[in-house]
């Protein structure tokens, strides 16, 4: 081996050592959890110390041999990125997109075939992580695009990133991505911070940047950031030629990187983004849109750049999930517990492609700490669906700002008293059921889908039968006066006919369910199923002490005692026997439900077509609770198809094997 070579080797092997020290040293300081001996730490310092001794190169200051522990707490320095951060052009419209490809086809003339490929945007901190001989020397922000800080220390305490690279990589070589701060990580930090009496961040980007800036790099161990690789920077022609090459090799090295998908046209690009966008909500992570790249690196540099945007790539952003709007006044809601509310009722504005006119402001509590008044100017934030809330006020110490709003003593639907339970942030309203808000609330949660789940029961028809009388208890239900609906304004014969079956179908209903839809206080859909399973009946369930139901896991006296004083009420009595005389039965969540002397009881059934009369999903429902077994293809082993409207090749398929075919009026008759 000449010197050339062996100055090389000692050059790779001195890079290696500095890095596995420096990994050392943060676990051993920074996490507390070192990984080594004390011996073995000092056999790898000795050897670097001998070979930068044998190099006889001026040693960095930064390098293990010339630092004592690790010091987490120096000012960050600024770091030169070796190929500028760029960052990338937006787009709001589909025409922008469209715009986007036409542009490519125009440089790269039509006939060329290009394929884009589609990533999640995550709303996170750009970082470009620098790599030499395959160890991390060190890792910056943005920055400018030029230069960012030096974040090195804090880096090393994110999941998803590498410390140091094997096989075929350049010898220098940059690696960037996105670090970011999961959902949960976020609702725990900010947990934590307001039982510390300290500012909690508005976003998960802000606590993710906050994070990543601390000082002390224990502290951002403690918040749990994440990242994902997206791109390189330095040397990354040579390490793929495609960027869905890319992730694929930067993810066999360690890195994590997101679900992606190879698009050929701009229109798998609009259905991509449509998919994601309702995606979205389901992430543990905040995405803010859709980038979408030319995949090819050779047609990527034909492109080039303008400005401080490459040609090749786009964000299409998603719509604003936290906007600025005014406060036209502030009103208070009753819920289904009796819980009063405050409501900032606003200038319309759209959020994440909502119009939204209403945002919640919680309790008394936060409407106090966010200082929010009538006329204000403030932010509201919408994710998926949760319902918009005020994030904060924006016109905190302007001059000639409205009073406070007072704090209502008296409920603002029934008149009756407010009270304030010791230690409750909620204030609530004890008129009971004699209040019609509440009223309407229990009913809403009653047939909602985790409750009896009644099909064409929504909370525009709760509110109308509780205005117009026909409602006084949640068992009127099964009780609707379907003569007198048939004269309201848009309920047609369809729409009674599939709220009669929706109401019908779900008599027969788990116990886990039934006790989730009452609306007992404290009791949700956990401790629902809890009860359950440990007592298996209603009746159990209503005669257990409180030694009884602290026994529960999910159960504790507070809960207990909601419980007992629920099923002790006389008016609840009343109404739980006034559903069983109208034909519910409360079973145990493992009963079959199915009526075994009725025709189809153990048939193979296949649904296909269109119905006039009744949706398919809740005839498939309807023909389970009455036995029948419902499958989605036919076979030798169909016993019926009830083919509807367009019924297609289902039917062509019966036809030939002699299945019997039946009628959207035959169904009906069998589910009367």
């Amino acid at each position: 081996m000449n010197d050339s070579n062996i100055q090389q080797r000692t050059h790779e092997r001195i890079y290696e050592l500095r890095g596995l020290l420096k990994g050392h040293n943060y676990r051993y300081y920074v996490l507390d959890a070192p990984q080594i001996t004390d011996a073995e730490y000092d056999q790898l310092l000795r050897e670097l110390s001998d070979l930068e001794t044998q190099l006889g190169e001026p040693i960095p200051d930064d390098s293990p041999t010339q630092t004592v522990g690790f010091k987490p707490d120096k000012a960050f320095s600024s770091r030169k990125h070796a190929i500028p951060m760029l960052s990338l052009a937006n787009a709001f419209s589909d025409e922008e997109i469209s715009d986007f490809v036409r542009r490519h086809k125009d440089i790269l003339a039509d006939d060329v075939q290009l394929t884009y490929i589609a990533e999640p945007k995550v709303d996170g901190l750009a970082i470009n992580i620098y790599y030499e001989f395959g160890q991390m020397v060190f890792a910056a922000t943005r920055g400018d695009g030029i230069t960012g800080e030096d974040v090195t220390d804090n880096i090393r305490s994110v999941t998803g990133i590498p410390w140091s690279l094997t096989g075929h990589v350049p010898k220098k070589f940059e690696v960037r991505g996105e670090v970011y701060m999961s959902k949960a990580s976020f609702a725990a930090l900010n947990q934590k911070q307001q039982e510390a009496g300290e500012k909690v961040f508005a976003n998960p980007r802000n606590a993710a940047a906050g994070s990543l800036r601390q000082l002390d790099a224990s502290i951002t161990a403690s918040r749990k950031l994440s990242f994902f690789a997206y791109a390189t920077g330095l040397n990354g022609e040579q390490f793929a030629s495609s960027q869905s090459e890319l992730l694929q090799k930067l993810e066999q090295q360690g890195f994590a990187i997101q679900e992606t998908a190879l698009l050929s046209d701009e229109s798998a690009m609009f259905k991509h983004y449509q998919t994601w966008m309702e995606k979205r909500p389901t992430l543990d992570y905040e995405i803010d849109g859709m980038v979408f790249k030319v995949n090819d690196f050779k047609q990527q540099k034909l492109l080039g750049s303008v400005a401080r945007s490459p040609r090749w790539a786009i964000a299409y952003k998603f719509p604003a999930e936290e906007v600025e709007t005014i406060v036209e006044a502030i009103t208070w809601q009753v819920g289904r517990t009796g819980v009063i509310t405050p409501v900032a009722n606003m200038k319309p504005v759209n959020v994440a492609g909502v119009m939204v006119s209403r945002a919640t402001l919680h309790n008394i509590q936060e409407l106090a700490r966010k200082d929010v008044r009538m006329g204000d100017r403030v932010v509201i934030r919408r994710a998926g669906d949760v319902i918009p809330e005020v994030v904060k006020s924006l016109s905190i110490g302007e001059y000639k700002r409205a009073e406070l709003t007072s704090i209502p003593k008296h409920c603002p639907v029934c008149g009756a008293a407010v009270e304030q339970e010791e230690g409750e942030a909620a204030i609530r309203c004890t008129g009971g059921l004699s209040c019609s808000a509440q009223l309407k609330e229990r009913i809403k949660h009653f047939v909602s889908r985790d409750g009896f789940d009644i099909e064409g029961f929504g909370s525009k028809l709760a509110e109308s039968l509780v205005d117009k009388g026909l409602m006084k208890t949640i068992a009127d239900v099964f009780a609707l006066d379907f003569d007198t609906l048939a004269t309201w304004e848009g309920m047609g014969e369809k729409k009674i006919t599939n709220l009669r079956l929706g109401i019908e179908s779900r008599k027969h209903i788990a116990l886990s369910r039934f006790i989730y839809a009452l609306g007992i206080r404290h009791v949700g859909q956990a401790t629902a199923s809890a009860l359950a399973k440990h007592f298996k009946t209603l009746s159990a369930v209503q005669k257990a002490s409180e030694e009884d139901l602290i026994e529960i896991n999910d159960v504790g006296p507070e809960v207990a005692a909601s419980l007992i004083h629920f099923f002790a009420e006389e008016h609840n009595q009343q109404v739980l026997q006034q559903m069983f005389e109208y034909g519910v039965q409360v079973l145990d969540d493992e009963t079959a439900e199915a009526d075994g002397n009725h025709p189809l009881a153990g048939k193979t059934v296949v649904i296909t077509g269109s119905f006039s009369n009744i949706k398919r999903n809740q005839a498939k429902i309807l023909l389970q609770q009455l036995g029948a077994k419902v499958a989605s293809a036919v076979s030798k082993n169909t016993d019926i198809l009830i083919a509807g409207e367009k019924a297609g090749s289902k039917l062509k398929k019966a036809e030939e094997l002699g299945v019997q075919v039946v009628d959207e009026t035959q169904l009906l008759t069998w589910l009367s």
